[in-house]
């Protein structure tokens, strides 16, 4: 094996992470969003737990209600822009949560 040949599969390898970087960069400049959602979620639990239950249900509404408007590439929550939360306890035990933000791809 001559001295070339092992390096090859080393350059091949430095070559890709370079274009996957540059692809990243790329995918990250052709972010598409989509207007405002609200979505609403209920939990019940005490100190915290409620609330905390009730973001879960929130988000996973985003999710269903973006995906279904304007297909599965926007069902990602953690793509959102612009997240503003409210969350009240309506009860003891009961907490909602509503969220807004714009579905992103």
């Amino acid at each position: 094996m001559t001295p070339a040949m092992k390096f090859t599969p080393v350059l091949a390898l430095l070559v890709l992470a370079v274009m996957g970087g540059q692809n990243a960069n790329a995918r990250r400049a052709q972010i598409v969003c989509k207007p405002r959602i609200d979505a609403i979620g209920t939990g019940q639990g005490l100190f915290g737990e409620g609330t905390e239950n009730a973001r879960a249900a929130a988000i996973t509404n985003f999710e269903s209600k973006a995906a279904s408007r304007f297909g599965y590439r926007y069902g990602t929550f953690a793509n959102a822009r612009g997240v503003r939360w409210d969350c009240k306890k309506n009860a003891i035990l009961q907490a909602k949560c509503v969220v807004a933000a714009s579905p992103c791809r």
